[in-house]
């Protein structure tokens, strides 16, 4: 499984959004590594498909496959409860996509 958080540096929710993913990873037990993208530049975001900041790919899936908004470094929702990080509920949804398990809403 290829794991990539992209954000824009000094971000304040990409850090957040790491350890959330971190532990989601590691309560089901994947020992995946996570590449940290970096994006400089709207024009990288863009060429990167960089979906706001923090943004979160899971074998080249957003774990959000229903937001629409622009591409670029502007900061990303992740929906009223979340805000800036993506819960863990949304993380591991996406894992459960990736791993062909469904679509479980386990906490």
């Amino acid at each position: 499984m290829r794991v990539e958080l992209l954000y824009f540096d000094g971000d304040p929710a990409a850090m957040p959004a790491r350890q959330n993913l971190v532990e989601v990873l590691t309560e089901d037990a994947f020992e995946t590594p996570i590449q940290m993208i970096a994006i400089g530049s709207e024009e990288d975001a863009a060429l990167l498909g960089m979906r706001g900041s923090p943004t979160i790919r899971i074998d080249d899936a957003d774990i959000d496959p229903d937001w629409n908004g622009p591409l670029g470094l502007a900061p990303r929702s992740y929906g009223t409860d979340d805000g800036p990080v993506p819960g863990k509920p949304i993380i591991r949804r996406a894992v459960e996509r990736a791993r062909g398990w469904g679509h479980g809403r386990r906490g």
